[in-house]
Formats: C-alpha cells, sequence, structure tokens
C-alpha cells in the first residue's frame, strides 16, 4: 500500500502539554489534510487543509469549510508524517499571506477518543473556572468598588 503524505519539520522535543501547544498558538483547528505537495523532496512542506472545526477562542477568523495553507517549514528535515484525507489538530500562527499558516507545532492526529473534546475544554471560550470560595473577603476583592454618597455641609 502507497501512502502519500508530507512530513513537517523536526521539532525539538519538549514537554509542552496540549495545553501548552493550544494557548501558545493563534491559531487551532481540527482540519483535514486536502493535498500535500507532489516532490516533498524538493517541495517546501506545506499542506492545504480544510477546515472542519474551530475553537472561537483561537479561530484567527477562519470557518469550516475554509482551504487554508499550513506549513512554511522550509527544506529541513522531515520527522512528522502526515498524510492525506487524514484528520489533524493544527496548531497555528499567521503568515503575511492570507489563509496561509505556520504551524507552531507538529499537528495531532485526531484519532485518539478524547483529543478534540480535550482541546474543546481548553479553549473553551465561556467556561470559567470554579470559584474556591464564596466568602465575602473574596468577592469584596473582585467587586468594584461603590462610590461613596455625596454629603453636604
Amino acid at each position: 500500500m502507497l501512502v502519500i503524505g508530507v512530513s513537517f519539520a523536526c521539532y525539538s522535543p519538549s514537554l509542552n502539554s496540549l495545553q501548552d501547544q493550544a494557548y501558545k498558538s493563534t491559531v487551532v483547528i481540527e482540519g483535514k489534510v486536502h493535498s500535500v505537495p507532489a516532490n516533498v523532496s524538493t517541495e517546501r512542506y506545506r499542506v492545504n487543509v480544510k477546515v472542519l472545526e474551530v475553537w472561537p477562542l483561537n479561530s484567527g477568523g477562519l470557518e469550516p469549510e475554509q482551504v487554508v495553507t499550513v506549513g512554511e517549514f522550509g527544506s529541513e528535515a522531515s520527522c512528522t508524517k502526515v498524510e492525506k484525507d487524514h484528520r489533524y489538530i493544527f496548531f497555528m500562527d499567521p503568515t503575511v499571506e492570507p489563509l496561509v499558516f505556520k504551524a507552531s507545532f507538529a499537528p495531532l492526529d485526531t484519532s485518539g477518543k478524547t483529543l478534540k473534546k480535550d482541546v474543546g475544554r481548553i479553549l473553551c471560550e465561556d467556561c470559567a473556572p470554579p470559584s474556591s470560595s464564596n466568602s465575602p473577603e473574596s468577592t469584596a476583592a473582585t467587586r468594584p468598588a461603590t462610590p461613596e454618597p455625596n454629603q453636604e455641609a
């Protein structure tokens, strides 16, 4: 079986968590690889990706069904395989070209059962962490001060 794919440039090993990757990237999407370069050895590592899902907190103005280009790696040695017609979570930063993004981290295959849910929880726009205390002291510290009534002499 012949697998057509492209590899993203090597990333230095790091202990970046999924949360770190999501927060450090300007745009985070789930996308399906639409096309890859015909000659990976001579062309820059760029893939066309159909946007399947965006998270409002890091959408970059993208919407589902748009096709974007991800890559901008130059000719570095490749490590991470990206295959056509497979789904990945892409962590990206914008470039000067519209709809062209530079990968900020290696894409993650979405075949893992909880990956999309985990990203959704991390980038939840209207989720607030549970309050640890509802004491008057803690709420007073976050409440704006009310002005004193004017006293006339």
